[in-house]
């Protein structure tokens, strides 16, 4: 194998010092674009020389090109890390300053967590009271809505909280008003008589069914020519010596009158039954022989019915219209021909009305 140089003196040039920077940047450009003044080819004669063995001596990490060694070895430990904080940036700054940011630099740690946790504690035990307050507050308002203990034991069945059960109202006839039809006969009120007229024969039964439900009570009624079934019962004025359950419907009153029957629609019946307040009516002297009979014609023969241990009233009323009253001719209980004679419309603020009440009479 033959190896020649060519161009001496660009191998010459290349070797000589270099004077300046300048002149050794114009001496590469014009030795690289001069065409004179290139390597020629280096003739092998076709014969490629082996690669040799990687030394054993390498280094373990260059021999497998598994990166530099770490700069540090157990034997000798790494710098303080206090001088970095103490490093000066461009501008004379250092990171210690930064640190010690109060925008930035953490405040109180231990301070900070022992504020968090006492805020957390006082939010659940003010949770915690006002719901125990409330609780109270709802406990004692569903309490006072309730009647005295002493009046639970009037209930008629003995297992359902008062006043559920059944339940005979003894009361009197106290008024009567005939004013919503222009035939007053048309509108009648049982027993006929008012307390005024005939103490005696004033008294009636009027007979209750109350049944608790999951928001309350309901009440049905029954009284001669009237009934209703199923009504709310409201408490008003609790813990009150006028404490009370009210029911108000609207039903038909039919008045039987020989042949022929008279219908009064929506006639509105209001009750008002006392929990606290006593009944005047019957007098603890009377017997039954001083009451008329008709006062126990409404089922108060049945033991069902307990009497109502307290106050208690009831209203039948009407205001006058074009079609107060409607009566026909009745065969064999069924209605046929409409009775119009007789009949003149009255103006709504014409009221008929029954009263009735074992108090204050």
């Amino acid at each position: 194998m033959s190896m020649s140089f060519v161009g001496s003196r660009d191998f010459v040039h290349r070797t000589s010092p270099r004077h300046s920077t300048r002149g050794s940047k114009q001496s590469r450009s014009s030795s690289v674009h001069s065409p004179d003044r290139r390597l020629s080819i280096i003739e092998e004669d076709g014969f490629t020389p082996p690669i040799p063995p990687r030394a054993h001596h390498r280094p373990f990490n260059r021999r497998w090109h598994l990166g530099d060694p770490p700069r540090h070895s157990f034997d000798i430990p790494p710098p303080q890390y206090s001088s970095v904080w103490n490093t000066t940036g461009p501008k004379g700054e250092k990171l210690l300053d930064v640190r010690n940011n109060k925008y930035i630099a953490p405040r109180g740690g231990l301070k900070r967590i022992c504020l968090a946790l006492f805020i957390l504690v006082a939010l659940i035990v003010g949770l915690a009271v006002g719901l125990i307050i409330g609780l109270r507050k709802r406990h004692s308002s569903s309490h006072s809505a309730q009647p005295s203990e002493d009046t639970t034991s009037n209930s008629g069945n003995g297992t359902a909280p008062f006043p559920a059960g059944s339940y005979t109202l003894t009361s009197v006839l106290n008024t009567i008003k005939t004013d919503c039809s222009s035939e007053p006969s048309y509108w009648t009120c049982w027993p006929y008589h008012t307390y005024l007229a005939d103490p005696t024969e004033a008294v009636t039964n009027i007979t209750y069914d109350i049944i608790a439900e999951e928001d309350g009570f309901v009440i049905s009624g029954s009284y001669f020519q009237i009934s209703f079934s199923n009504v709310s019962l409201i408490m008003v004025d609790p813990g009150t010596d006028s404490e009370r359950y009210i029911f108000n419907t609207s039903t038909e009153k039919v008045t039987p009158l020989g042949g022929k029957y008279c219908y009064f629609d929506h006639t509105v019946v209001v009750g008002n039954l006392y929990t606290k307040k006593s009944r005047t009516y019957p007098p603890a002297s009377a017997s039954n022989a001083t009451i008329s009979a008709s006062a126990f014609m409404a089922n108060s023969s049945s033991s069902k019915y307990q009497p109502w241990p307290f106050a208690g009233d009831m209203t039948q009323s009407i205001n006058g219209g074009s079609a107060v009253p409607e009566c026909y001719k009745m065969d064999d209980g069924r209605k046929t021909d409409r009775i119009m004679d007789g009949i003149v419309p009255k103006a709504a603020t014409d009221h008929c009305s029954c009263e009735y009440k074992n108090f204050d009479i």
